[in-house]
């Protein structure tokens, strides 16, 4: 999908509804509706981990070592098809994602709040494939111009593509009198 019409179809959107749902598996599936409409690409293990939402189902510990393990201790084991995560905190705020577990029981782990995950005790496995990744788009402006983030442009943690040319997210500390 072309830049314009993602901005025009973002720019149309109500990002007030997102903030009114306060109940965790609430919020998971309107933050999921709401974003549908605004892809572009597939997520990959160079992207999925940057902003997005998807419901993984519980699977047994994979065999071998993990091909990542992230600063928090979560281990990710790439397929083709997919991923599988084993970790102790699933749920809507696994760092920037909204990443759920569908138990093999029936219960599904949506966190506790809208922006909380549930810790455990102990590692729980979940899988996901690639096309069930939904990418929570977001504008951002390079050089002045509008960009929607995107699988098809985000190509690292923090890293956009536009126009040929790598840029990466920088945090910027604002201080404001009170």
């Amino acid at each position: 999908m072309k830049q314009d019409k993602l901005l025009e179809i973002y720019n149309n959107k109500d990002f007030d509804i997102l903030r009114q749902y306060y109940v965790a598996s609430r919020y998971f599936k309107v933050v999921k509706e709401f974003y549908k409409d605004i892809q572009d690409g597939k997520a990959s293990e160079r992207n999925f981990f940057e902003n997005t939402i998807t419901t993984f189902k519980e699977v047994k510990k994979p065999k071998g070592d993990p091909d990542f393990v992230s600063p928090s201790g979560s281990r990710y084991w790439y397929t083709d098809e997919g991923v599988i995560r084993g970790s102790n905190h699933w749920g809507n705020g696994v760092a920037n994602c909204d990443w759920s577990l569908a138990r093999k029981n029936g219960k599904n782990i949506y966190g506790l709040s809208y922006k909380s995950p549930k810790n455990f005790n102990k590692e729980l496995f979940g899988y996901s494939d690639w096309s069930d990744f939904i990418f929570k788009a977001r504008l951002h402006y390079i050089n002045d111009k509008p960009i929607i983030s995107s699988f098809k442009n985000t190509v690292g943690h923090d890293l956009i593509k536009v126009d040929g040319k790598t840029y990466q997210r920088q945090l910027v500390e604002v201080f404001e009198e009170v």
